[in-house]
């Protein structure tokens, strides 16, 4: 008698699929296993010059699927048989749901591409500036303080820096309070809250002098991809700001998080402004580059 151990089940050998088996009953599939038993020995059967050991499989098979000497096992192997439908019905429901997996994961990146296209094409509006009025942000700089954690408590004021929104435009100052610096086209993107994002990891970096140094520059597509379903168009205290600049349009600038936000007169920002200078680059690498040396 066949093992029951064998892997491929007695229906098999007959060519019967596990669809036909379910829809047939136990004796009109027995009559049709009879017939097919006696067509297949006729063609296989070793005195027919035959394959002995095909003919040895069916005697086997038929032994195991004969309803009149023992039903039981006959029904058992025909409910296993029929378990296959529901774990190929299972494996193409997973095909369906891997398909609309790919479906959904293309709109999104669709979706995500169209957010940020709004977003730098939208004029820059901070509906917290009043007329007349300038934003000043206090912001810590984490990029700084990345690199440069070995500092004194002395210089630890190193790590915070002022940026001005007035109107459209965007203005830094020197951490020494001496110059301020307009960045031509800068534009704010968005805040993230904290607890959303770790932003660290996806700075962009190099080695020098077997140190590893951040940039606070992200790659604008990792940034769409990662980031930029959790970014809000506000100025969010205790969040992470983004700036863009579109001369670099593959990056996105970290600047930090945001500590503390205040309006201030355009009187009080008169006399900075009449020391603003023109910087294309970057500001932030660049300011600490200089405060370091300068201590």
């Amino acid at each position: 008698m066949r093992s029951k151990n064998s892997k491929t089940n007695p229906f098999e050998v007959f060519g019967l699929t596990p669809k036909l088996v379910k829809e047939l009953d136990d004796q009109t599939l027995f009559k049709l296993i009879k017939a097919l038993y006696r067509i297949l020995q006729l063609y296989y059967h070793p005195d027919k010059g035959g394959d002995p050991r095909k003919a040895l499989e069916l005697n086997l098979a038929y032994e195991s699927l004969n309803l009149e000497k023992n039903e039981k096992l006959f029904k058992e192997y025909k409910n296993k048989y029929i378990q296959r439908l529901s774990r190929k019905t299972m494996f193409s429901k997973l095909q369906e749901l891997e398909t609309q997996n790919r479906k959904l994961t293309l709109l999104a990146d669709l979706l995500k591409e169209k957010c940020w296209q709004l977003l730098v094409e939208r004029p820059m509006v901070i509906e917290e500036i009043s007329r007349k009025k300038a934003l000043k942000l206090k912001i810590f700089d984490l990029v700084s303080h990345l690199n440069f954690s070995y500092l004194k408590p002395s210089q630890k004021s190193l790590f915070f820096k002022e940026i001005y929104l007035i109107g459209s435009e965007v203005v830094k100052k020197d951490r020494f309070k001496r110059t301020c610096y307009r960045i031509k086209n800068y534009r704010f993107l968005g805040s993230i809250k904290r607890n959303y994002i770790e932003p660290w990891a996806l700075l962009e970096k190099h080695t020098k002098d077997k140190q590893v140094i951040y940039n606070n520059l992200i790659n604008r597509e990792i940034f769409v991809q990662e980031f930029i379903l959790f970014l809000r168009p506000e100025l969010e205290t205790n969040a992470y700001l983004f700036f863009f600049q579109p001369e670099d349009p593959q990056h996105v600038v970290f600047e930090g998080i945001l500590i503390k936000k205040e309006e201030v007169d355009l009187e009080e920002v008169k006399p900075l402004l009449n020391k603003v200078l023109l910087l294309k680059e970057d500001f932030a690498e660049n300011i600490t580059d200089r405060s370091l040396k300068q201590d």
